[in-house]
């Protein structure tokens, strides 16, 4: 009997699981118990004591920028290993020496002066003259003959006197006068008796440039300018050819310095032109002209073979 009295009191104290159900969870955690072992009770832990869950994770963050950071004291990479190379015959490499400094001979710049001597041969046509033909129903017609130059004059020496600058070591501008004296020319049928000699002038500016101014260089000149001629007779008559304003010259050569001062060289030129106008002068002055109405002008050409001199005066020190 008091076993069973004992198991009614049991079950009165316990509550039953329904009652266990509604009882609400603990709103803090219980607090942590003390490190170590549990002290040992001789009464059994109540069954109403429930442990609470843990507490939901932070929200992770949004991602942003991410940077590599090496760890702090991380050893650097080792570097590549160096291509091999292998030496040179002989040993040491070899170092080359610096270049010499240049030095020329020609100065930068100076005032350019000099002459030519050589020989003059012109020919070409001086005008052209309108010849009649014969009648073709009734009509003249006009032909154009040439007139020759080497009527009227031959080739013979000729003078050239330059002047200018020296713009670099290899070009030059300059002014130039050329004088040609000629032999008298192949026609002495003409009204005024046998010719007595001739001449011609050449006035023109030109440019000239030269390969290797400090040693033996290759020279090329252009000169563009006016040329007259004249013709003498015995009996004091001179025909005169003029208005060739656009005479122009092309010279190829060779040049060879010297010294600082002193250039020689030689050249061969070829020139071409026109004259406009063509007179006769005479003893007192009067002029006429040689064309008639059915005359137009013509081309005429020269070829100079040259040799001169040259010094530069004034020149710069480098």
């Amino acid at each position: 009997m008091k076993r069973v009295a004992v198991i009614l009191g049991l079950a009165a104290v316990v509550p039953a699981p329904a009652a266990l159900a509604q009882i609400p969870p603990p709103s803090q955690p219980a607090p942590s118990a003390p490190a170590g072992p549990a002290p040992a009770t001789s009464e059994a832990a109540p069954s109403s004591e429930v442990a609470a869950p843990p507490p939901p994770p932070p929200p992770a963050a949004p991602p942003g920028d991410q940077y590599y950071v090496e760890k702090p004291g991380a050893a650097p990479p080792a570097p590549a290993p160096a291509p091999f190379e292998p030496p040179l015959p002989g040993g040491t490499p070899y170092e080359p020496p610096p270049p010499p400094k240049v030095s020329h001979l020609a100065p930068r710049s100076s005032l350019w002066l000099g002459a030519r001597l050589g020989w003059f041969v012109p020919f070409g046509n001086l005008w052209a003259r309108g010849v009649a033909t014969g009648p073709d129903q009734g009509r003249y017609y006009y032909v154009l003959e040439g007139t020759p130059w080497s009527d009227y004059a031959s080739s013979g020496p000729v003078l050239e006197i330059d002047a200018g600058v020296r713009l670099s070591r290899s070009y030059s501008a300059f002014l130039l006068w050329e004088r040609a004296q000629l032999g008298s020319g192949e026609d002495e049928r003409g009204p005024d008796g046998a010719q007595d000699g001739g001449e011609t002038d050449f006035w023109a500016i030109g440019l000239r440039a030269n390969s290797d101014p400090d040693r033996l260089g290759f020279v090329t000149e252009v000169a563009i300018g006016y040329r007259r001629a004249r013709t003498f007779f015995e009996n004091e008559v001179e025909y005169q050819f003029t208005d060739a304003p656009f005479e122009a010259r092309l010279g190829l050569g060779a040049e060879y310095r010297l010294s600082r001062l002193t250039t020689l060289s030689a050249l061969a030129a070829v020139g071409v032109g026109g004259f406009g106008s063509a007179e006769r002068v005479d003893a007192d002055g009067r002029g006429s002209s040689l064309t008639g109405p059915f005359d137009e002008g013509d081309g005429h050409g020269w070829v100079t073979l040259t040799v001169g001199a040259h010094f530069d005066l004034l020149g710069s020190k480098n």
